[in-house]
């Protein structure tokens, strides 16, 4: 069979392909740089990223995708078609494509994205949740009937499942991730320093000195910005320990997703989970402390997935090994023909 599978995580921050048999083939920022004016695209992902800061007024900067839903159709529409393209490059045949989506997607959302899959190029889709992608990317065993919790902090939203033979048994999802620790970020230098720093400057303020946990060993960094009256550049410092109380009521709010699931999860399926912990995984699970801190307020175990930042790009490429099992649990590829006819 000549068919490409592809499974495809397009999400608010990075979007990433994997090719069935070959792995990610892709990875890149999702966001594209147009003119302000007439709408035309000028560049998009790692060029985009690069520029996104440092634009002239007649451009802007478009994230098609905010809190794991369509919010710029037509930019979407490019970025996915693009990067099917460079995926299949020499392929005759459309590919089935099997997508991440988040847990709070209504049908009506998942209607669109079927659309917009379609008119990117596949040949026949399928979206299954975030949290379950993950969790076989992650390593889970989804046909035992065992109870396993994951946690995935991605850049628009954090979600939190338990899961037992291959399905969700009870799902959370808050609007918070990465995104929003690298605002609020932003917003306190702004506030108490009187600088205006780019979004990229406040992710590398993050990734350098962000923490989930009180460091004793304070650490710092230096960075330039705007100042906020002058407009002249400024040299700054900021302190892990100021980033610690910057990030501490979004710590917090990840923490209560955790324990909300957690109370709504039968108690043989905790049972499990108390001896097999939980897992996070996400881009913003690498942050210093993210495991200690729940760990220490949950009581569980608390591991971050290998490749966190690509958990779920990985758990489609497994799960498309096995498509007869998908569907099994009630994953279904719809043919565009198929959903032409439905209509």
């Amino acid at each position: 069979m000549f068919e490409t599978k592809l499974g495809i995580d397009f999400g608010s921050t990075n979007i990433t392909v994997y090719v069935e048999n070959k792995g990610i083939v892709l990875r890149e920022p999702s966001v594209v740089v147009c003119d302000r004016f007439s709408g035309q695209i000028m560049s998009q992902g790692e060029e985009a990223d690069r520029m996104k800061d440092k634009l002239p007024s007649t451009m802007r900067v478009v994230y098609p995708i905010k809190d794991g839903v369509v919010q710029d159709y037509e930019t979407a529409l490019y970025l996915l078609k693009k990067y099917l393209d460079r995926a299949c490059r020499g392929r005759i045949l459309r590919p089935s494509v099997l997508m991440c989506v988040s847990g709070n997607v209504s049908d009506l959302e998942k209607k669109a994205l079927f659309e917009l899959v379609s008119k990117a190029g596949a040949g026949r889709a399928c979206f299954i949740e975030n949290t379950l992608a993950a969790a076989a990317g992650a390593g889970f065993d989804l046909k035992k009937p065992r109870g396993s919790l994951i946690c995935d902090i991605g850049g628009g939203t954090t979600e939190c499942a338990s899961i037992s033979m291959g399905n969700i048994v009870v799902a959370k999802s808050a609007r918070i991730g990465g995104n929003d620790l690298s605002n609020a970020i932003s917003d306190y230098i702004l506030h108490e320093r009187s600088v205006i720093v780019g979004r990229s400057t406040a992710q590398t303020i993050m990734q350098t000195v962000g923490t989930a946990v009180y460091r004793n060993e304070e650490v710092a960094v230096t960075a330039a910005g705007k100042h906020r009256d002058t407009s002249f550049p400024v040299l700054f410092e900021i302190t892990s320990t100021e980033v610690y109380w910057i990030l501490k009521s979004y710590m917090e709010e990840i923490l209560s997703l955790i324990r909300n699931v957690l109370e709504e999860t039968p108690p043989e399926l905790v049972a499990d989970i108390g001896e097999d912990g939980l897992v996070i995984c996400g881009g913003a699970a690498n942050l210093y402390g993210m495991a200690r801190y729940l760990e220490w307020n949950l009581g569980l175990r608390t591991s971050v997935a290998e490749d966190a930042g690509e958990c779920a790009a990985f758990g489609l490429g497994r799960l498309l090994k096995n498509m007869k099992e998908l569907e099994k649990n009630g994953f279904i590829f719809e043919s565009v023909d198929e959903d032409g006819e439905d209509e």
